[in-house]
Parts: C-alpha cells; sequence; structure tokens
C-alpha cells in the first residue's frame, strides 16, 4: 500500500514538473518572439533620412567628437544648401520624429546593459533641444523670417541629432549586442 502512493506521489510530481517546464519553455518563446517584434518595431518607427546629407551638414560645424570646429573651413555652408540637404523644415520634423525612436532604442538595449539609462538621459535632453530648435523655426515660419533663422537653428538641430546617432551606435557596440548592424543599416 505505500509502494503504491509513493508510485502516484512520483508520477503527480513528475506530471507537475513537465507542465511546469512546457509553461516554462512557452514563456520563454513568447518573450524572445515578442523582444524580436519589437525591435523590428522601433526600427520601422524611423523617418528614412538622408545620413550623407546630416553628416555634411553637422561635420560643418563640429567635429567627429561634437566639438565645435573653429577652423577656417568650418560653417562654410550657406542657408540654400542647408536648406536643400536637411530638406527643409520638413527634413527637420523627421529628424525631431526620429528622437524618440532613438530614445527608445536606448531603453530597449537597457534590458541586457543597464548603463544605457544614462545614455538614453542624455538623448532625452538633446531631443528637448532638437525640439526647441524646430519650434523656433517654426515661429520664424508664422512670421515669415525661416529663411534667415534657418540655418542658425537648422544646423544645430542636425548636429544635435548627428551626435545623438552617434551617441545609440556607440550604446549597441559597447554591449557588444547583435542588433548593432540592423541598427547601422537604420542610422
Amino acid at each position: 500500500m505505500v509502494n503504491s502512493r509513493m508510485v502516484v506521489f512520483l508520477i503527480a510530481v513528475a506530471i507537475l514538473v513537465t507542465v511546469l517546464m512546457v509553461i516554462a519553455a512557452y514563456s520563454l518563446r513568447r518573450v524572445r518572439r515578442s523582444s524580436q517584434r519589437d525591435w523590428e518595431g522601433l526600427l520601422k518607427r524611423l523617418t528614412a533620412v538622408d545620413r550623407g546629407s546630416i553628416a555634411e551638414v553637422a561635420l560643418d560645424i563640429i567635429d567627429e567628437s561634437g566639438q565645435q570646429r573653429r577652423d577656417e573651413t568650418s560653417a562654410t555652408l550657406d542657408p540654400a544648401e542647408i536648406w536643400k540637404l536637411v530638406g527643409g523644415l520638413e527634413g527637420l520634423e523627421a529628424l525631431e520624429a526620429n528622437c524618440a525612436v532613438l530614445i527608445d532604442l536606448a531603453f530597449y538595449v537597457q534590458q541586457w546593459y543597464p548603463e544605457a539609462l544614462a545614455v538614453a538621459e542624455q538623448l532625452r535632453l538633446s531631443a528637448r533641444e532638437i525640439e526647441w530648435h524646430v519650434e523656433r523655426l517654426r515661429g520664424a515660419q508664422k512670421t515669415g523670417k525661416l529663411e534667415s533663422a534657418f540655418p542658425m537653428y537648422a544646423q544645430r538641430a542636425v548636429a544635435t541629432y548627428y551626435l545623438m546617432t552617434r551617441r545609440v551606435l556607440a550604446l549597441y557596440e559597447r554591449g557588444n549586442l547583435a542588433m548593432l548592424a540592423d541598427l547601422e543599416k537604420a542610422l
């Protein structure tokens, strides 16, 4: 009689362990799929911009490290070139929209790389700066002074955006994350 109770108990434990393993496997699979969908969703939210033009406008006033250029060849782009390269106010609004995605990309990587929080906060401050520049340009457009205000505010906004993309890429590189290649293509 004791043996039959022991056998029933062992069978019940085996069934319970099997059910728990199936639930754990299902949950893990679901989290991985969700994570991949989140990643793909983030990349799809990025508005396509001409990276070469962004770099050209930004590197006209800053160097690769983000420091203000003070040499004789800095700030040589004329307002019409900046307008064309940036895509006007619409191009700046696309950069402004991408700022939210860049912040979300930093928060996404925080799952595996907790140091991403500091980068996300820096990105948030930079996004506010870009928002400020774009708001100034919208105000200038309403007063008919967009042409004179565009070079000053637009070039600063583009330089800030350029540095934001460099920070996000550096974050993924430091974290040694496999998604870096996809991110480089998207940015």
